[in-house]
């Protein structure tokens, strides 16, 4: 029995490392994953329809890409036709995306920067072109 649940510990553990795909960089890469593959785009995963956060919060967004453009910038907008703002200092995200693999980014929605909203959206833009950025779908965030 003991034997029996030593196993089961060591095969639930080794199943949930599977799905972990953070670190503490600002830009760790993720496993592979069917809602992140993408041909010729990107696609946004976290933030996702409906989540709430608080300005000053610190989140992830989640997003796949084939597009290898030196990089991605992380912008808010509270609203998709909204002019956005940066949350990322610098470049993030991988130099040779695969197309199939989450990449995961942290980045702090700062009460300076950010108007609370019922519509707010996260846009990742490749630094190389910018007519390739995709929105997330819409989140609210409050004071």
């Amino acid at each position: 029995m003991k034997m029996t649940r030593s196993l089961l510990a060591v095969s639930a553990l080794a199943l949930s490392s599977l799905f972990v795909a953070c670190s503490d960089d600002s830009s760790s890469t993720g496993s592979g994953s069917s809602e992140c593959s993408v041909t010729n785009g990107i696609v946004i995963v976290s933030p996702a329809a409906g989540d709430s956060y608080k300005a000053g919060e610190t989140i992830t967004v989640v997003f796949g890409t084939d597009i290898a453009k030196n990089g991605f910038r992380i912008q808010y907008r509270p609203n998709a036709d909204a002019k956005g703002v940066d949350l990322t200092e610098e470049s993030v995200g991988p130099e040779k995306p695969d197309g199939k693999t989450c990449y995961e980014v942290k980045v702090t929605l700062d009460e300076d920067l950010v108007t609370p909203s019922k519509d707010a959206v996260i846009r990742v833009i490749p630094y190389d072109d910018q007519a390739k950025g995709e929105n997330s779908a819409t989140f609210t965030v409050t004071e």
